[in-house]
């Protein structure tokens, strides 16, 4: 059974710099037969286009394949840049200092407080709120960095188990297309 790998774009709707568009890749799995299939429907319609073909109605089970695969890539691209979305704007609704214990244990995570704090409990000048603040701000900043250096799987999965990501997605658009190695082999005589 040949892979064949398929990717989309999606347009998210437009922002304060532009268009947003999500980009995701995936493989789809079809047997030689369903290949040879598709090959010869778009030799004998001359047409690659899905519905041209009418391969939900003739083929539902190749349909049903692509259907899947174009569905959960598109969904995939969205997801991730709502991730990311959410996460540079701010939006997770966190503990940050359950996250930050989290990340001192088993990601890295060390403070080293700024020049300019006072860490001397004795000193006159000594200020736990300073200190703390400092803490806070001294983790949001490599927590930025961290997460950035992340897989796409692993920061997806931080997302969801540390910074509490809800997301929701209903509705994603996304287009059923043939693939196109498949496609170059019906244009190959």
């Amino acid at each position: 059974m040949p892979d064949f790998n398929i990717a989309s774009e999606q347009s998210l709707g437009m922002s304060h710099i532009g268009e947003k568009t999500a980009y995701g890749e995936y493989v789809v799995n079809l047997t030689d037969e369903e290949v040879r299939v598709l090959v010869d429907l778009i030799r004998e319609k001359k047409t690659s286009d899905v519905e041209g073909l009418e391969l939900e109605n003739s083929h539902p089970e190749i349909y049903c394949k692509l259907d899947n695969a174009y569905r959960a890539v598109a969904y995939r691209a969205e997801e991730i840049e709502r991730l990311w979305e959410g996460f540079n704007g701010c939006y997770f609704d966190y503990d940050t200092d359950e996250v930050m214990e989290y990340c001192e244990k088993n990601c890295g995570f060390a403070y080293h407080p700024s020049e300019w704090i006072v860490t001397d409990k004795d000193d006159e000048d000594y200020d736990e709120d300073a200190l703390y603040d400092d803490k806070i701000e001294v983790f949001n900043n490599w927590l930025r960095r961290y997460v950035r250096n992340l897989s796409e799987d692993e920061a997806v999965g931080f997302f969801y188990n540390h910074l509490n990501a809800d997301l929701m997605l209903d509705d994603v658009d996304y287009d059923v297309l043939i693939p196109c190695a498949i496609v170059k082999m019906a244009m190959e005589q």
